[in-house]
């Protein structure tokens, strides 16, 4: 909200980003219809703690993480307080990730 305020403030039109809500879900990595990794992950402080923790940058559906150089995961909110999303190499739409509550 700050960063729309600001934008309003300095007389820019800023677009809307949306948050992944803080709590605990279960991370679901596919690749070709196939679940690679299945684990509890939770978000916290603007980041998803998986295997480490990755900040989440804001988008107006939900975010995206940058999991390391090249690889990138977006989540989309399902409106039933989930994620899910493309999972991207390069340009390379590589599988996908889901973020279902528990």
């Amino acid at each position: 909200m700050g960063v729309v305020g600001a934008a309003v403030f300095l007389g820019g039109v800023g677009q809307a980003a949306a948050d992944v809500e803080p709590g605990n879900y279960t991370s679901t990595t596919l690749s070709a219809g196939v679940v690679l990794l299945q684990r509890d992950a939770r978000v916290e402080g603007g980041e998803l703690v998986l295997i480490g923790r990755y900040p989440i940058h804001p988008t107006p559906t939900g975010g995206y993480i940058d999991l390391f150089p090249g690889h990138r995961v977006v989540l989309n909110s399902d409106g039933n307080g989930g994620y899910s999303g493309p999972a991207y190499f390069g340009d390379v739409e590589i599988g996908g990730i889901t973020l279902t509550p528990r």
